[in-house]
This record gives structure tokens, C-alpha cells and sequence, in this order.
């Protein structure tokens, strides 16, 4: 790359930006960031991201007095084994982003993808609409890694549909606790239905031929004869690179146990800080608050980290289950200054950081041939029916 490395940074950072918004919008403030010197636009994206932290705590302060006594006494080896199970929670998030990608041949280092998954939860935590803007964050990222359409979409539906069941067999679990059968097999209704979608979804991809007429039909609304050839080519080649991706069932179960892994290292969290409060729930209890608050920020995905419906869902299941409001409201405020608190200033720190550097030379080894995966900052979560932070 041309230039020095604080030009090229600053390249960078302004690209960064103007993908994270409206594209209108994004020509207009990218080119007002663009003839912003290096530090200032690093001041202009701090000071974003700590106004909008900024504003959501002002929305829970009143929270914050009501559950002061308990803050005050609140255990700090509790504490220290809550940021440990959410460490281990985003690790593994990152472990099932890159055994997704594993599968088109796509090699990721651990701690780049370890780095990507902090500062995608970052963008999506803080900022307004962040699940959207954090998902083409995202999806830039893996192109920069070399990931191809086809390898992107597989990303994206691979992980929401095994997020999706390793959430719903959390939910199996509780019910089994509670002793609802009815309930348990609503959800197993609900995860055959997932697992038969999936299983017919695959088969279809898995013969191009049935798609591509259809896919021709649609073609040819495209305005002008010239395009019309280039975009057959396009859909062929990428329907041609989904029905080459066939991933073994030991994909699939080994994913499964990374999701697992995911959420349950976010749940022993909030179990954590429970104690750390002075507070024992149930378990079954606990995992009932922890499913409503994740229900709950997924139906509202445009709100930063669904800030207030999550919190509103966790304090009212865990006083439901016999928990005192002062402290199920601690235990709240203590799970989400580490969720997304520490979690975003992490994330950012990270980003900002590595939008200074730049761009490493690419080594082949990395991806067994295909494009290299780059230390930057961004993150491959996958959508979900239940959004995962993001």
C-alpha cells in the first residue's frame, strides 16, 4: 500500500464509516471525515460511541439508585468468574465463526477472529440499529478475509440456524427442570421444524439446476440487454460455489456444541453475578430470565444491545422466580456493565487500534490458497432468530 501508514489508516477508517449507515448518508459523511485529519476522526468516533454510552446510562440510573446497597457489597470473586465465563463465551463465538468459514477451505488465526468477534459486538452494542450495521461490518470483514458470496451466505445461515437450536435446546433444558412436558415439546416441535428447513434448504442449493431457471426469470427484469450476461454469470458461479459446499454431519454437531458453548458461557455469567449480589436463584429460574431477556432483545433488534427490553425481561423473570428487585436489578446492572460494558470498550479499543496500523502483507498459508484472513477488527456472527449481542 501507497503512503504512509497514518494515511493508510486513515483510508481505512474512513471506509470503515461510510459502510456503517445509509448510503446516502454514508456519501455525505464519509466525505466530510475523509478531509478530517487522523486524530480527529478518531475523536469523532469516540465521542459517538461514549455519547450513546453516554445516553444509555442515563436511562438506567434511576435503576442504578434503586439497587445501590447491593452494588455497594457486591463480590468481586463473583465478578472476576462472570468476566471469565463471558471471556469464555466470546471465545468460542469465535470458534464457530471460524469452523463455519472452515468449511469453503478458509483458514482464520484464532485471535484474529477472537479480535473481529469483540469489535463486531462492539459496533452492534452501542450504536443505533447496531445488529444491521454490525452485519455489513461483517460481511466487509469476511470479504477482506478472502471469503467468497457463496461462503458469506453459508456463514451467515450456518451460524443463525445453530445458534437458533443451541438456544432452543437451553430452553428444552429448563422446561425439563421445571417438569413442563407440554412445553419440551413445543420446542422440540420448534427445533425439528429448524433442522427440517435446513435439511430442505440444503438439498436445494445442492442441485443448481432446479434454481437457476427461476433465477434466469428473474434476470431479465434487470434493465438493459448488456448487464443481463454478466449477471447470469454471476448467479451461475455462485450457485455453482453453494452446491460445492457440503459440510459433513460432524460439522454440524461439532457447530452445535461451539453455539452451545456460546450461550452457555453468557448464562453462567449471569449466573455469576446473581451470586455476586448475594442472590441464588433456581437454576431453572435463572435460565427462564436469561431465555425472556434474549427473547425479548431479539424481538427489538434495533436497539443497541436491546437496551431496556432485555433489562425489563431478566428483572422481572428473576423477581417472578422469588429474586428481590433491588437485587435482580443489580444482578442486571452487574451482567450488562460486563455485556455489553466491558465487552464494547474492548471492542473498540481493538478497532481503533488495529485502523492504525497498516494493511500486513498476506501470507498463503494462512487460507490453504484463497485470500489471507487479515488481523483487523470485525467480527462473522451470523443473523439468529435470537440475536447473539449483535
Amino acid at each position: 500500500m501507497s503512503g504512509s501508514p497514518e494515511a493508510a489508516a486513515g483510508r481505512q477508517l474512513g471506509q470503515d464509516i461510510r459502510v456503517m449507515g445509509h448510503p446516502e448518508q454514508s456519501r455525505r459523511t464519509g466525505g466530510f471525515i475523509r478531509s478530517m485529519p487522523l486524530r480527529r476522526r478518531a475523536a469523532v468516533l469516540t465521542g459517538g460511541v461514549v455519547g450513546v454510552l453516554g445516553f444509555e446510562v442515563v436511562l438506567i440510573a434511576p435503576y442504578a439508585h434503586r439497587a445501590a446497597g447491593q452494588l455497594t457489597h457486591a463480590r468481586g470473586t463473583w465478578l472476576l468468574v462472570a468476566a471469565a465465563c463471558e471471556t469464555v463465551s466470546m471465545v468460542m463465538f469465535a470458534r464457530l465463526q471460524r469452523h463455519a468459514l472452515g468449511t469453503g477451505v478458509l483458514r482464520v488465526r484464532l485471535g484474529s477472529a477472537v479480535a473481529t468477534v469483540f469489535a463486531g459486538n462492539a459496533v452492534g452494542a452501542t450504536l443505533p440499529g447496531g445488529s444491521l450495521l454490525s452485519l455489513a461490518y461483517r460481511t466487509r470483514r469476511m470479504r477482506a478475509w478472502g471469503a467468497s458470496a457463496s461462503q458469506i451466505g453459508f456463514v451467515h445461515a450456518a451460524t443463525g440456524v445453530l445458534s437458533t437450536l443451541a438456544l432452543a435446546s437451553f430452553a428444552g433444558a429448563g422446561h425439563i427442570m421445571a417438569g413442563d412436558g407440554s412445553r419440551l415439546i413445543s420446542v422440540a416441535v420448534q427445533a425439528g421444524a429448524i433442522c427440517a428447513i435446513t435439511c430442505a434448504a440444503l438439498a436445494l442449493v445442492h442441485h443448481p439446476v432446479l434454481l437457476r431457471r427461476p433465477a434466469h426469470a428473474l434476470l431479465r427484469l434487470i434493465p438493459g440487454p448488456r448487464r443481463r450476461p454478466v449477471a447470469r454469470a454471476s448467479v451461475d458461479r455462485l450457485l455453482d460455489e453453494l452446491a460445492a459446499l457440503r459440510p459433513p454431519a460432524r460439522f454440524w454437531l461439532w457447530g452445535l456444541g461451539l453455539a452451545v458453548g456460546n450461550w452457555g458461557g453468557d448464562f453462567l455469567c449471569l449466573l455469576a453475578v446473581c451470586h455476586a449480589v448475594g442472590v441464588s436463584p433456581p437454576l431453572s429460574t435463572a435460565l427462564f430470565a436469561y431465555l425472556a431477556g434474549m427473547t425479548a432483545a431479539s424481538a427489538v433488534p434495533l436497539l443497541p444491545a436491546g437496551i431496556g427490553v432485555l433489562d425489563a425481561a431478566l428483572v422481572l423473570a428473576l423477581h417472578h422466580g422469588g429474586v428481590p428487585v433491588g437485587a435482580a436489578t443489580a444482578a442486571d446492572l452487574l451482567y450488562r456493565s460486563i455485556t455489553p460494558g466491558l465487552v464494547s470498550v474492548a471492542g473498540w479499543a481493538l478497532l481503533l487500534q488495529q485502523r492504525r496500523r497498516p494493511d500486513r502483507p498476506r501470507h498463503p498459508r494462512e487460507t490453504g490458497g484463497t485470500r489471507d484472513a487479515d488481523d483487523h477488527a470485525g467480527g462473522v456472527s451470523g443473523p439468529s432468530l435470537f440475536t447473539r449481542r449483535t
